[in-house]
């Protein structure tokens, strides 16, 4: 109750500050220690931060620096609005904006949250997660975004800009790191102009490795959930007159990870002494009924001792690379602009499905993917500061999947002597995807004061499948076809009297394309493969303020959406099969403050306070909890819970959709003498409780999370810089996300985050 009076009285000190009178807030001469103008591309053109109309968050690349994030997944650490899960593997991570994601593995699926590195489109969470290298900035992108970007923004985007070669001067950064976890990092990006104010080039490298943070005797590196990455981007830019430019971009990462393991949580009686027989478990055992049936014996296990006794190794290596040129030409008071891209994308994974070393059932996946990409992008806009401001464009996107499964089992059934058996359950599929979209957006600038925008992008997406199966086996072939087409849009106002205040209210009509379950493992007679598309309508009213003279930005939010159709996936308890379908309409509200506040020439407060009440507004064919509906692979009776084959959901609240989220910190760059500088950063996040999976399963629901990281560097004015940083200061525990065992017979395993890492950065900026 006290932290939500405290959070409550936040939020009402920041409406009172929107209601100040723009006397009060106007600017009057600046001042050394303002908060200086944030550059955005929100809007798919440069502009402030403060004009945007619309709820973005901003992170430079420094501020990553200093908080020593390197990939996508640890953004949210500074990022109110953000969640990335990433469970059995990093190709199917899960991005979530305000409380709403899609949370299903098959490839054949779209995020709600797109995602975008300097105008190309990534179609798949993999192609994204890999290491963030020689980064301008990231912006979050809250709300439906289906306008002006691509495809897929039905709850938002993640806009990322890497730094351009510069055509006037050189520029270098080397950075070395070790850290515990036997973590090495190693980053480096040069600049160089070939001919001066005409032609530049740059290259960036980065390598990052690491010990696993679970401890796995029984395999031979005795540790899982390790890191071996490695990132290569090259650029040319390219400026023959002062109206043409050309940016040449190619790039290349691999991802080569001992992961990701999960911890068994809840053993049954029933899988100890049938499908678990023989296994070593963990320590710490304590007896007790299961969460989701508290009928059913078991043991809990203690998932944050970060032990494992799996026997196969766990392990994902993936590929990606691409390519992609960019021309921007001015045309009087036009600029044309065209992005293409050719991107593709490969994912080898091997898992020990059962996560235990049973005499009795070896369960392995051994799933890979290969997605190629192309994508062409045209836009036509004006200058900004006339009567009418426009942008207007055509997008397509092309895009081939491969999807091919293997799943061997071993089963040894007593008292049969030495007999085993071998199945193994082969399954392949291909999907083809194209998509063509025209669209449109223009601000008119009625007064000095006051600005009207509209715009509409119509879409129409083709897709079709073909799935293959070994006999007798679990899983069904067949073919699949869809075609939508859709008229999304934007329509705003905003009043902005002065450059220190600006008043929005917005509306946002978001979409999702259609989707088709690849893995296709419930015959076509019991569920259609085809899923309809997922839509959103927002509405928005905001205020961006500058005060005190510009030593403290204030942006507030308010904000109600509700998604229909939302794509889901779930374990049917009747037919043993994961079925993805349309099943719920979400509705989330909530209201957002990002405040920076600079107290001097060196230090400076930040803060960000979300609010959020999201619900099921109707989810009656909800999945059981996990634990529930799993039948014994060696015959007898397995788990029925009292609910049945579903449960409904209506009225409770989403996974990965805390009420409360606050990141608070502190920066400051303090000289010492002439030749030293002291750079300092800490970060605090916390988080009140909420579930970590679709079902809403007791035992994986997270209790209120905290995360403290920091930075203290050393920086000298020859560019040399010494830094200590650790991350998750506080040794913080909480769930990523969790399952029922595969095999386990009502037995649950969770997913968990990182412990406590630290290190020293050794960096070198010219």
């Amino acid at each position: 109750m006290t932290k939500a009076m405290t959070s409550a009285s936040t939020l009402a000190l920041a409406c009172a500050a929107a209601l100040v009178s723009t006397a009060a807030i106007a600017q009057t001469a600046p001042e050394p220690s303002q908060v200086g103008d944030i550059v955005v591309t929100a809007q798919r053109r440069t502009e402030t931060l403060q004009r945007v109309p619309a709820s973005v968050e901003v992170l430079s690349g420094e501020q990553l620096q200093a908080a020593h994030i390197n990939n996508l997944s640890n953004v949210q650490d500074v990022s109110p609005s953000l969640l990335v899960t990433q469970s059995s593997n990093p190709s199917q991570g899960v991005f979530t904006v305000r409380g709403i994601g899609t949370a299903v593995t098959d490839r054949g699926f779209e995020q709600s949250v797109g995602v975008y590195i300097d105008g190309v489109f990534r179609g798949r969470p993999g192609a994204a997660l890999q290491d963030l290298l020689d980064i301008q900035r990231v912006e979050v992108l809250r709300g439906p975004q289906s306008t002006l970007f691509g495809r897929n923004n039905s709850a938002g985007a993640i806009n990322i800009s890497t730094s351009a070669p510069d055509l006037n001067k050189g520029r270098m950064y080397v950075e070395g790191t070790y850290g515990n976890y036997n973590a090495v990092q190693a980053r480096m990006s040069l600049s160089a102009p070939l001919i001066e104010d005409k032609l530049a080039v740059s290259f960036a490298v980065s390598h990052n490795s690491r010990d696993g943070v679970i401890d796995a005797p029984l395999l031979p590196q005795g540790d899982v959930n390790a890191r071996d990455r490695q990132s290569y981007r090259g650029q040319l830019l390219w400026q023959p007159d002062e109206a043409t430019r050309l940016r040449l971009i190619a790039d290349y990462s691999v991802v080569d990870d001992r992961c990701c393991s999960y911890l068994p949580l809840f053993v049954t009686d029933a899988a100890a002494s049938s499908v678990f027989f023989g296994a070593t478990v963990p320590t710490g055992a304590t007896r007790g009924v299961s969460p989701s049936d508290g009928r059913i014996a078991g043991t809990f296990y203690r998932p944050f001792d970060r032990r494992t006794y799996q026997n196969d190794p766990s392990r994902e290596k993936n590929t990606d690379r691409g390519v992609s040129l960019q021309l921007d030409r001015d045309i009087g008071s036009l600029t044309l602009t065209a992005i293409g891209a050719h991107r593709r994308f490969a994912s080898d994974t091997d898992l020990d499905v059962d996560g235990m070393n049973a005499t009795v059932l070896n369960l392995q996946s051994k799933p890979s993917s290969r997605v190629t990409e192309d994508s062409l992008e045209v836009r036509l806009q004006n200058q900004a500061g006339g009567f009418l401001e426009y942008v207007v464009g055509a997008y397509y996107f092309h895009q081939k999947l491969g999807e091919f499964g293997v799943l061997p089992v071993r089963l040894f059934v007593p008292p049969a002597g030495p007999l085993q058996h071998y199945n193994q359950i082969d399954n392949s599929a291909h999907q083809t995807a194209e998509s063509y979209a025209v669209f449109g957006q223009a601000t008119a600038n009625l007064t000095d004061t006051v600005r009207l925008t509209g715009g509409l992008r119509y879409l129409n997406e083709e897709k079709s499948s073909e799935s293959w199966a070994a006999p007798g086996t679990g899983t069904f072939a067949g073919s699949a076809k869809t075609s939508d087409d859709a008229l999304m849009g934007t329509a705003g106002i905003a009043y902005q009297p002065n450059r220190a205040a600006n008043y929005y209210l917005r509306y946002s009509r978001g979409y999702k394309s259609a989707a088709i379950n690849l893995s296709l493992s419930a015959p076509p007679s019991v569920v259609s493969p085809v899923v309809n598309p997922e839509t959103t309508d927002a509405y928005e009213a905001g205020a961006k303020l500058r005060l005190f003279n510009g030593r403290l930005n204030t942006n507030l939010a308010v904000y109600t959406q509700t998604v229909n159709d939302q794509q889901v996936q779930s374990f049917d308890s009747r037919t043993s099969s994961f079925l993805t379908l349309n099943a719920a309409k979400v509705r989330s509200r909530g209201a957002e403050l990002d405040a920076i506040l600079r107290l001097n020439d060196w230090l400076s407060l930040n803060g960000s306070v979300n609010y959020l009440d999201a619900k099921y507004v109707s989810f009656p064919g909800a999945p059981l909890p996990a634990g529930c509906g799993f039948v014994n692979p060696l015959g007898g009776p397995g788990l029925a819970c009292p609910l049945g084959a579903a449960q409904d959901l209506t009225g409770r609240t989403p996974p990965n959709a805390p009420r409360w989220t606050y990141v608070l910190g502190a920066s400051f760059d303090k000289p010492l003498t002439d030749q030293m500088s002291l750079l300092g950063n800490v970060t605090w996040r916390h988080s009140s409780s909420y579930y970590t999976d679709l079902a809403l399963t007791e035992a994986f629901r997270n209790k209120d999370t905290d995360a403290l990281s920091a930075g203290l560097e050393l920086a000298f004015s020859n560019g040399v810089g010494i830094q200590l940083w650790g991350r998750n200061l506080t040794n913080g525990d909480y769930y990523l996300s969790g399952l029922g065992t595969p095999g386990g017979v009502g037995s649950l395993s969770a997913f968990v985050n990182e412990p406590r890492t630290y290190g020293l950065t050794v960096r070198f900026r010219l």
